[in-house]
């Protein structure tokens, strides 16, 4: 079983294409590339922590975004991002099996997951795995973003990061 995190996959959002400079041609095209990345690096026994931004829809059609998730590989838990409308319930539905505005990883406690960077400063003896930067950063300090648009659309492993870090594996 492998630990994976991502962030940022913006699903059903057209200007992201845009804003982000994605190899995308239209919404569709961009949401069956990440799910096939997705599923192309997840296996169904890993874990995947998706550290927020899952979509670009509103409350009353976050319905779109119940296929995808069930389509996900692996054990799903969510840190909210800016831009989830929904509520916690809501994609535990969907298939998330728990939601949270951050964490501690329970896997290695040296690790806090957050959205916002931002959030960094309150601990610098952690290391922080982040999004909602996007191109901003791949890392810095004691911050790795795991956003999508820094990692050829696809999720990274806790080795991975620890070898970002160099620390102990």
């Amino acid at each position: 079983m492998t630990i994976w995190f991502t962030s940022d996959l913006h699903f059903y959002h057209q200007n992201i294409i845009k804003y982000c400079n994605r190899p995308f041609n239209s919404v569709k095209e961009m949401n069956k590339h990440l799910l096939q990345y997705y599923n192309q690096t997840v296996d169904k026994n890993d874990t995947c922590y998706f550290i927020g931004d899952m979509a670009m829809l509103n409350s009353t059609n976050l319905n779109k975004l119940s296929k995808i998730i069930q389509e996900l590989n692996g054990r799903k838990i969510l840190i909210l991002g800016n831009h989830d409308d929904g509520k916690p319930f809501t994609y535990v539905n969907m298939g998330f099996e728990s939601v949270h505005t951050s964490l501690i990883l329970p896997e290695d406690n040296r690790f806090v997951l957050c959205h916002d960077p931002a959030c960094s400063i309150v601990d610098d003896n952690r290391y922080w795995i982040v999004g909602h930067v996007h191109r901003m950063f791949k890392k810095l300090n004691n911050c790795i973003n795991v956003g999508v648009d820094v990692w050829n659309y696809k999720p990274i492993n806790l080795e991975q990061i620890k070898s970002e870090f160099d620390i102990d594996k």
